[in-house]
């Protein structure tokens, strides 16, 4: 009977751990290595190529904290939903996790809420770090519950990326802002061919992410907060904004074919290399390509990229500077070392950032340089990418961001969205249709929070 209530106890303390979300007090012993003097090797997961800057990175990371007996190992998961769900299982599953990337805020949201983050606030008092001076004053957007289960790592400040030669063969001024239907009709006029020859004004990746649109075109017209009203009581499906901005998607892939259908994009496969530096599209969603715009060895191509933000509702209504922070990274739970892969978090952050840059992912700590930053993000592709458009669009800071303040059931949200997004572009859903029924399950889930 002692025993019975004694696994009682312990099952209810679990229980109670679950429920309160995954914390770590400084005072716990975090060291589970039997071998105090052995090398500690922390296994960091992420969703950029080795050969991307990771792989400089841990070398320099292993260089520098080799004599404190501390060492990275870099494990690639592809940033996609088969690839996301893979790294979450072996988080729940084990120890074989210390550190890894999370990309999206409703990611995050999901992660902290599910005992697969430490909460910070430990570390961070411990050391006095500055969160917002380090890396502005939105930092605290991204905390979840008030708490700060990740470090942001990279400035998200993003926008179309464009074949500037199709547009001077074209004609078409490079845009410095534009609305929704100039995009669509500069997208019809860069389209060309039929059949296995047709070339698209513009490719949306919905394959990789069938939300896109909604994370980064929306809230330059909405704001961080373009997914809800009410405080975060009720979703904001029923805006007029968000009908047009889907109407937009789905008009120019099913009815004006200036973009791959969202059938075409998931059965054949379709990705952004595969796209853009083919030439098989003059525009697509994000900058994060510029990596491989580098790589002449893979993807040989003479044109050159250039950058315009993303489009908006109404040029005269208060708009927002798309942008942010992102590359949120996380200490597991089940990490075996939590002090040292903390001293990995700083060092990421404020030192390791740099050997990403020539990659394609701008530091979001403040005390970079910014013209060592703007050279590195060069470095490779002088002859292949616009250096204006590079600066003003991807690195130079902005004002008025469309910063997140609410996260309440962000990852449902999400998931409801691709659900009725895949029905809409698909046709087996009016836009009216589907956003009607989005709003009336993603209210349904706000009511019951």
């Amino acid at each position: 009977m002692k025993w019975s209530k004694r696994l009682l106890s312990l099952l209810l303390a679990v229980a109670l751990l679950a429920a309160s979300g995954c914390s770590y007090s400084l005072s716990e012993k975090g060291d589970k290595s039997s071998n105090p003097s052995e090398m500690k090797t922390l296994r960091i997961w992420g969703g950029v190529p080795p050969d991307a800057g990771p792989s400089r990175m841990a070398d320099e990371f292993n260089k520098e904290y080799k004599d404190k007996g501390i060492s990275v190992e870099y494990n690639y998961f592809v940033n996609n939903q088969a690839g996301n769900q893979r790294m979450e299982t072996i988080l729940l599953s084990g120890d074989n996790i210390d550190a890894y990337f999370t990309y999206t805020t409703s990611l995050l949201e999901k992660r902290s809420m599910s005992n697969m983050a430490l909460d910070l606030t430990p570390f961070i008092n411990r050391d006095h770090i500055d969160m917002s001076g380090y890396f502005g004053g939105s930092v605290n957007s991204y905390y979840v519950n008030g708490k700060p289960y990740s470090i942001p790592t990279k400035l998200d400040q993003y926008g179309i990326t464009i074949n500037k030669d199709k547009f001077d063969e074209a004609g078409i001024p490079i845009p410095k802002e534009w609305t929704y239907q100039e995009f669509r009709e500069i997208a019809k006029k860069l389209s060309k061919g039929t059949g296995k020859d047709r070339t698209y004004g513009m490719f949306f990746c919905t394959q990789q992410d069938i939300t896109y649109p909604i994370t980064y075109i929306l809230p330059r017209s909405l704001g961080g907060d373009a997914l809800y009203k009410n405080g975060g009581k009720s979703t904001n499906f029923d805006s007029p904004v968000v009908y047009d901005m889907v109407s937009l998607v789905n008009d120019m892939m099913n009815v004006d074919h200036s973009a791959p259908t969202h059938i075409e994009s998931v059965t054949q496969k379709l990705t952004q290399e595969s796209m853009f530096l083919t030439g098989k599209c003059a525009m697509t969603i994000g900058p994060w390509i510029i990596r491989s715009v580098k790589d002449q060895k893979t993807y040989p191509h003479t044109f050159t990229t250039a950058f315009v933000p993303y489009p908006v509702e109404n040029k005269n209504s208060k708009n927002y500077t798309q942008g942010g922070l992102g590359d949120f990274l996380s200490i597991s739970p089940n990490t075996r070392y939590p002090s040292e892969t903390w001293e990995f978090l700083k060092w990421y952050a404020t030192k390791g950032m740099i050997y990403m840059v020539e990659g394609g992912r701008i530091p979001a700590y403040k005390e970079f340089d910014t013209q060592t930053v703007t050279n590195l993000l060069l470095k490779g592709g002088e002859n292949l990418i616009d250096a204006e458009t590079a600066k003003n669009v991807l690195i130079l800071p902005k004002s008025n961001y469309a910063i997140p303040s609410i996260n309440t059931n962000l990852s449902e949200i999400n998931e409801i969205l691709a659900d009725e997004f895949e029905q809409i572009y698909t046709g087996q859903k009016s836009v009216k249709q589907g956003l009607a029924d989005a709003k009336s399950r993603g209210d349904q889930i706000l009511r019951t929070e």
